[in-house]
């Protein structure tokens, strides 16, 4: 059986789209190019218009969908070819301004700190000498929001 929404959260919504919906028109009655400018355009092209690119090191093919900061996806033929992503296929998420372009191997360190029994601090010898292990591992990218939809749990406050 559906549950009704509380009130306040129906009155909340209303008024946010209200409140867009008037401000939408306000702009478009002032200037019709000004809304036209004010829209995002995102084409969305299906897989034969996207470009594909090998630009990035360590990389086989990969749907180029901006360069700065780097988002790589995963082309769709690469999923039927194993239940396994190679490596060199693996979508890339950058969220950081700067990329770094060099590093002083000398000086680097990668601390290990937070919910651990001891920090570390390892150089990058020190990390190269660690054995390598190679595991199956689910990974998951979600679309941004979803963590925000109602549950049955959250309808019920």
């Amino acid at each position: 059986m559906a549950r009704a929404l509380p009130s306040r959260r129906l009155s909340s919504r209303r008024r946010v789209l209200q409140t867009a919906g008037a401000a939408t028109l306000a702009l478009a009655l002032a200037s019709p190019s000004a809304l036209a400018d004010a829209l995002v355009k995102l084409p969305l092209p299906g897989p034969d218009e996207r470009p594909i690119t090998t630009a990035f090191p360590e990389k086989g093919a990969l749907i180029l969908q901006r360069t700065r900061p780097p988002l790589l996806e995963t082309p769709f033929e690469v999923f039927d070819q194993s239940v396994f992503t190679p490596n060199d296929r693996f979508y890339v998420r950058w969220h950081w301004a700067v990329i770094p372009t060099a590093i002083d191997v000398g000086s680097f360190r990668l601390a290990v700190r937070g919910h651990v029994e001891k920090s570390l601090s390892l150089s990058l010898n020190e990390i190269l000498a660690v054995p390598p292990v190679e595991l199956a591992s689910p990974c998951a990218c979600t679309v941004g929001g979803m963590e925000n939809t109602p549950t049955d749990a959250s309808m019920n406050e």
